[in-house]
């Protein structure tokens, strides 16, 4: 008797949890897995988002390679990735800094670094592209006042180099983020290794050096992981301010998608970009973990 009642317990905890991970697993294939499958069937089709898709292989593909518009794409996207490098190591160092006790007000600064990235993304670029207006921009106003006019600064032109002040807007969001996931990696570091290096004599760089460095290794990895990815999916900065013009010179992976698919009704073109920017995703993804994985198991 007791046998039966307990291979009746068992039997409902199993349909129970069955039941539970059905549902999430029903939303996430309908909304992730349905929609990922039907972007690569799309991609190998010539479809204009009205009628019948017409099969047509690889020239999509093909056409991306061959047009030169995708290395285009991946030369923009660098000037993100350049930024997001060095806004990881600006927040790493303003973690440092605000998490030394002796600093005054440092929960006053930490609250105004990390507030940018509470501010919606769409107004951010708004503002931005407020300030980088050559004729209206406060910083050039205020040049024009003090009599140097002749330093204005042309932020918004059509060189290569808009891509990286269209990156400053990226960096100024999420530096303060990226700061307090630091200030949670620091905090969990204990004391005891600081007052053995202090009664040794370390001074502060060999403290950074030899202590918090390597204790925050694995979280400074995750989120430089997490910056190629953002880096890489560029969108909000370009499609307000710049549209990816002139003439595709700050152009996104999302951005020249839209384009693709909106202006000139080729889905099947845009979806094989979107397909590319998955590849390329997961493969930064898959070299970041093989590395993390080496380097796990040196460290072992």
């Amino acid at each position: 008797m007791r046998n039966r009642f307990t291979s009746t317990q068992k039997r409902e905890k199993t349909v129970v949890i069955i039941a539970f991970l059905a549902i999430p697993f029903l939303l996430l294939a309908l909304f992730s897995f349905y929609p990922a499958a039907k972007l690569v069937q799309i991609s190998f089709t010539n479809w204009s988002g009205l009628g019948a898709m017409e099969f047509i292989g690889l020239k999509n593909y093909q056409e991306l390679l061959r047009n030169g518009e995708l290395l285009q794409v991946l030369f923009n996207v660098s000037a993100y990735i350049v930024v997001m490098l060095i806004q990881v190591f600006l927040a790493l160092v303003l973690a440092i800094i605000l998490n030394q006790s002796s600093i005054k007000g440092r929960n006053f600064f930490r609250s105004w670094t990390f507030l940018p990235y509470m501010l919606n993304g769409v107004a951010v670029a708004f503002m931005f592209s407020i300030m980088y207006d050559y004729q209206r921009g406060p910083l050039n106003v205020l040049l024009r006042l003090i009599g140097l006019e002749q330093c204005a600064i042309q932020w918004i032109s059509g060189s290569y180099m808009t891509n990286y002040s269209l990156g400053l807007i990226a960096m100024w969001r999420y530096t303060g983020l990226n700061m307090v996931i630091f200030l949670g990696a620091l905090q969990s570091i204990s004391n005891m290794y600081y007052e053995a290096a202090n009664l040794d004599g370390a001074s502060f760089i060999q403290k950074v050096r030899y202590i918090t460095l390597p204790s925050i290794q694995t979280t400074f990895e995750i989120l430089l992981l997490l910056g190629f990815n953002g880096a890489l999916q560029a969108y909000f900065e370009p499609f307000v301010i710049t549209k990816g013009g002139p003439g595709g010179i700050t152009d996104t992976f999302i951005t020249k998608s839209l384009k693709y698919a909106f202006d000139f009704q080729n889905f099947g073109l845009a979806s094989a970009l979107a397909v590319m920017l998955v590849l390329l995703i997961l493969l930064v993804m898959g070299v970041c973990k093989g590395i993390l994985l080496r380097k796990g198991r040196q460290s072992a």
